[in-house]
Parts: structure tokens; C-alpha cells; sequence
């Protein structure tokens, strides 16, 4: 039998499943944090959440180990039941305190009678070798990504090999899928089931929060409990508060995640939640992904220069195929598998061919959702790869204090906490006293690895050396390994997918352009700062009177050339010299309101602009 204190403790650690949302800075307090308004999946595939997500999970791999790696919480697998949604939508801001799970599971218990929770108890049973399983079947990629970011390659190989990547990712997904399609279809035997009463209570909680809700605990569910492993309790509490946001949810709820839901190799969530572990009513702050996040994506926080963040910014061109805008896509295999596991919830109970048909479609989309994951992972590893190798003893010190300043620190009692090194491998939360049996898994990782063909490699010249503004540059792609698709960001906000495209910068200044190639034999970024002159300037600009006009000197100026007021062009433009204009007209007194600063351009006639100049009458 399980003690109530032992339960106690294997709820907590079930409580971290899914922590998820925006991530922060540790906070040791309890009290509630409301929520943002409307988490929705909008906000967690934009390019703000993506790039301080990436540059999280990038924080976490460099300053971190294959142990802090392995830390993952159990509640993302088989995730399509809407508890994320439930979570980061909770009214009472609770979502992300270690009592949110603990309540709603034990609500959902006590409301099922002792049968329904015998067959939840018997999935687990089942299930408990299938999770461990995921679990162990995660350490061939997360090794693979650490001895490639750590320089530590194979004999002979050159790199991670993507086709391997993908291929081991699908595998894992498509476990997923089973456990998913198996936990469905007891979910919806189960609701079948309920009774009025039982309704009652569930729709009772429905569209409420965690303040709202009965406040049941384990005591309260304590008989219904009993005769479970530690694996079968955390499963059954897990399984419960599954059940409960799928029965108050929808498919939007399904299919929503938290952004950092795809980059799970890397030790984020080792940061984020390894504190909160047998700490009930620790609540973690939601702004730690976004904070540290942008120690990497934002070269203004000063961890990292402009070119570094651009290789993990780039990583948002590189991977929006695959997440949400390709034929096929994350979103798109998250929004087949939730509507299709959700056809389950019928009056009637479903014919063997409908239940084949239902698994089949998952096992199939699972299989895929695996392969677009996998390749955005091995392109996340790629990048931190070469931004590890960029990095200086001074910006590793930096990166290594902050990490520090996370992850210790003292609880609301009092009590100190340092979890800044991770000494022992998990199996998703609970540590591996073992370690033997992780080397069948970790001789696997080999095989991830490509030997013998050149590693794509991005780069690019351009021409002229120094670009005149309002006129094209010209960029040549001079990339290697036979890349078969071209992402530029010109650093003015211009994109282009040409190989090799000519761009107009139509102001002087100096710009980060980064080009990322894909297929061949994998993905990679190269960025460059261009320095864009004037192709003419100002020196001065002076009111005349007889005529009224301006007098601009300066040099550059050539025939036929406009002077621009706030982006207009002047009602006369003469040109007495290469130094010398005068801009006249009727209209033009209107165009320069006394104590009005207005900007002044000078456009030669094949393009070229001068730096704006600033002028008041």
C-alpha cells in the first residue's frame, strides 16, 4: 500500500507534468499569478515566443548536462486532452502552482466510482512500461544533440544525420501515439459511463478555476488510490486531471501548446521546474522562458552579439514550415490526431472498425508530427552547436552566472536551494539510481550521426563592397553540401527565397543579413553586417527668401536629382552644382511649417539616397 505521505509526494512530482507558458526568473511565493489574457496557439507559434523559446532551450544546452537534459515532465507525452489550455487559462492564476494537478485530479477522482477508477488504474498498468519506455527511448537524441554542441563527434563523422534524426523522432512519436489512442479510448468508455450525478458535479467546475473548484485532496481519494506504484500513481493522477480538461474542453484546447512543447531535448525544463519537486504550492513564474530566453535572441540584454542572436533568430525561418505554414505541418498533425482521438466521445460505443480506423489515422499523423519535429531538432542542435563554438570565455562565464541565479536561491520558508549543476539522469522526473541501464540507449547514438558527405554549410558574398542606398546590392549564394532552399533576412525587414536575390536598402546604416540553407545535408545560417553609405549627403540646409526655397549644400548631388521633404518630392528641384541645390515652388512654405521639424532626403536619378537631414523653420 501507498502511504498518503508517499502519494503526497508523487502528486507534486506529477504536478510539474506540463509546466509550461511563458517562463521566468524563479519565484519561490505561492500566491497566485492571474494569467495572461487568452493563452491561446497564436501566441505560442509567434516569432516573439518561438525566439525566446529557442534561445531558452539554447541557455539551458550551454550551460548545462545530458543529466539536466534528461529531466522531462510525463505530461507531455500523450498531450491532446487540453490540460496546457487549462492550465494557462486558469481564472485564479493557478495554472502553475504544484496544487493546480493535485485539485482537479482529485476532483475527477472523487467524482468516479471505484469501477471507473479500477479501469484507469488497469491502463496504467499497462501503460507504465510504454511511458518508461518513451522515456529511455529520448537519451540516443538528447546525447547525440549534447557530444554535437559539446564538439565531441563519432570517429569519421562530420555532423548529425538528418534522415537518422528524423527517423528517431518518428519512432518516439508514434509511441506516443499509441498511448494517446489508448488513453482516448478509456477516456471515452468512461464518460459513456457517468452518471447524472457525476455529470453534475464536472459541469459544476466547468468554466470556473482552480479557486473555484471542490477542494479535494488525497485524503479524500485516498481508498480509491490504494495498491499502485509509484509509476501507476503519478500515471492515474495524470490520467485524471487528463480526463477532466477533456471532458470541460474543445479541439482548440487540444491542440494548443506551450512553445516550448518542441525543443524538449535540450534541458529547459530541468531550469524551470526542478525546484518546484516535493515543494507543494511552489509556483513557478511564467516570464523565465521569455527572461532568460532573450539572453540569447536579444543582443541588447548583453549576453551575445548581433550576429549570435541572428543564428537563433534564423532559427524562426528555418523551422515555420514545419510548425505551422508548410502543406504539412505541427500544428496541422496536432489538429488531425486531437479531432480524430475526440471522435471518440460518442453516446454509443464505437465499432471495432471505427475504433481501427481512429488508430490508424493517429499512428499515421504521430509518425509524421515525429519527422517535422525532428528536423526542427536537429536544427535547434545545429545552431547551438556553432553558437557554442562563437561564444567567448566571457560570454560562457556570463551565461554560467545567470544560470546560476535561476536555479538557486531560497524557498518561501526560509530554506536555501542550489540545483545550478544536475548530478544524476532522470527518467522524465524521478532520478535513475541505476545507471546501468542506460547504456543500451546511450550506445545508440552513433547511429544519429553522417560520416563522408560534406556538412551544409551556409555563406554568401555580395556585391558592391560598400551598397549605396536607394541602389541594388547583389547576393550570391556561395553555400556548400548542395542546399536545396534559401531563407535571406536582409536586417530591414526584406526576406527573399532566391538563391541569389538582389535587394534595395533604401536607407544608409548598417545592417545584419543572414541566410539559411536547408536539404542537402542538413541546415545552416550564415549572417554578415553591411554597412549601406549615402549615395549623396548633406552638409547644411538654409532658408532663402527671394525666392523662398531652401538652399541645401553638400556633396554627390547629380543632374536631374529631387530634394524630398517627409518622403515628397519638392514642387522644383534646381541643381546648381554637385554641391549646391536649391529647392523652390509653389506650395513649399506650406511643406516647412515654422517650428516643425521635417526630414530632408536628396534622390539622385538612378536611386541613390543621402542620409535624411533633419531641418527646422
Amino acid at each position: 500500500m501507498v502511504s498518503k505521505r508517499s502519494i503526497l509526494a508523487l502528486v507534486v512530482l506529477a504536478a510539474v507534468l506540463g509546466l509550461a507558458g511563458a517562463c521566468a526568473l524563479p519565484a519561490a511565493a505561492a500566491s497566485p499569478t492571474p494569467p495572461a489574457p487568452g493563452q491561446n496557439l497564436e501566441q505560442a507559434i509567434s516569432d516573439l515566443a518561438q525566439s525566446t523559446t529557442i534561445g531558452f532551450s539554447g541557455v539551458a544546452m550551454l550551460t548545462g548536462n545530458l543529466d539536466a537534459q534528461s529531466f522531462f515532465p510525463p505530461g507531455k507525452v500523450a498531450d491532446y486532452w487540453g490540460f496546457q489550455y487549462l492550465r494557462d487559462n486558469d481564472p485564479s492564476g493557478m495554472g502553475h502552482n504544484t496544487s493546480f494537478l493535485t485539485r482537479v485530479a482529485c476532483d475527477m477522482l472523487y467524482t468516479l466510482d471505484s469501477a471507473q477508477v479500477a479501469k484507469l488504474k488497469a491502463l496504467a498498468t499497462g501503460q507504465v512500461a510504454q511511458i518508461n519506455q518513451y522515456g529511455y527511448d529520448r537519451y540516443p537524441l538528447m546525447n547525440a544533440f549534447r557530444l554535437l554542441v559539446d564538439g565531441d563527434l563519432p570517429a569519421g563523422a562530420t555532423g548529425l544525420d538528418l534522415a537518422a534524426v528524423k527517423a528517431a523522432s518518428s519512432d518516439l512519436y508514434v509511441l506516443d501515439g499509441q498511448i494517446s489512442y489508448d488513453r482516448a479510448a478509456l477516456y471515452a468508455e468512461i464518460f459513456r459511463s457517468l452518471s447524472t450525478s457525476q455529470k453534475a458535479y464536472l459541469d459544476a467546475m466547468v468554466g470556473k478555476g482552480w479557486a473555484s473548484w471542490p477542494d479535494k485532496d488525497m485524503e479524500d481519494v485516498r481508498e480509491k488510490t490504494q495498491g499502485l506504484s509509484r509509476d501507476e500513481s503519478v500515471a492515474v493522477m495524470t490520467y485524471a486531471g487528463d480526463m477532466y480538461s477533456w471532458y470541460a474542453g474543445s479541439v482548440d484546447a487540444d491542440v494548443y501548446f506551450c512553445p516550448e512543447r518542441h525543443g524538449a531535448y535540450y534541458g529547459g525544463f530541468y531550469i524551470k521546474d526542478a525546484p518546484a519537486i516535493g515543494h507543494e504550492g511552489y509556483s513557478i513564474n511564467e516570464q523565465l522562458t521569455a527572461t532568460a530566453g532573450a539572453c540569447l535572441s536579444d543582443s541588447t540584454k548583453g549576453y551575445v552579439t548581433v550576429d549570435q542572436a541572428a543564428m537563433i533568430n534564423g532559427l524562426l525561418e528555418t523551422q515555420r514550415d514545419n510548425l505551422y505554414a508548410g502543406a504539412d505541418s505541427i500544428v496541422k498533425a496536432r489538429t488531425d490526431i486531437s479531432t480524430t482521438l475526440r471522435s471518440l466521445i460518442t453516446p454509443a460505443e464505437p465499432t471495432a472498425a471505427t475504433l481501427a480506423a481512429v488508430k490508424a489515422t493517429v499512428l499515421a499523423r504521430s509518425a509524421a508530427y515525429g519527422e517535422l519535429d525532428g528536423e526542427n531538432n536537429y536544427n535547434y542542435a545545429t545552431v547551438f552547436a556553432k553558437l557554442n563554438e562563437s561564444l567567448s570565455a566571457a560570454q560562457m562565464a556570463k551565461l554560467a552566472d545567470l544560470r546560476k541565479s535561476i536555479m538557486s536561491g531560497a524557498y518561501a520558508d526560509g530554506a536555501p536551494f542550489d540545483f545550478t549543476v544536475c548530478t544524476t539522469p532522470f527518467l522524465f522526473s524521478a532520478a535513475i539510481s541505476d545507471q546501468s541501464a542506460l547504456a543500451t540507449y546511450l550506445a545508440q547514438t552513433e547511429s544519429l550521426f553522417g560520416a563522408g558527405s560534406a556538412a551544409t554549410a551556409a555563406a554568401f558574398s555580395y556585391l558592391p563592397a560598400a551598397p549605396v542606398a536607394g541602389l541594388a546590392a547583389r547576393f550570391t549564394d556561395a553555400s556548400t553540401g548542395s542546399p536545396t532552399a534559401w531563407v535571406w533576412a536582409f536586417g530591414d525587414g526584406g526576406t527573399s527565397t532566391a538563391q541569389s536575390p538582389s535587394h534595395v536598402y533604401r536607407t544608409p546604416g548598417s545592417y545584419t543579413v543572414s541566410l539559411t540553407v536547408s536539404g542537402g545535408t542538413g541546415s545552416d545560417t550564415a549572417t554578415s553586417k553591411v554597412t549601406v553609405a549615402p549615395a549623396c549627403t548633406i552638409a547644411a540646409v538654409t532658408l532663402t527668401q527671394s525666392p523662398f526655397g531652401l538652399r541645401i549644400k553638400g556633396a554627390g548631388f547629380r543632374s536631374a536629382c529631387k530634394v524630398l521633404i517627409n518622403g515628397r518630392v519638392a514642387p522644383t528641384t534646381l541643381r546648381v552644382s554637385s554641391t549646391t541645390l536649391f529647392a523652390r515652388g509653389a506650395g513649399l512654405a506650406a511643406r516647412l511649417p515654422k517650428g516643425v521639424a521635417v526630414q530632408i532626403v536628396v534622390r539622385n536619378s538612378n536611386g541613390g539616397r543621402s542620409t535624411a537631414c533633419a531641418y527646422t523653420r
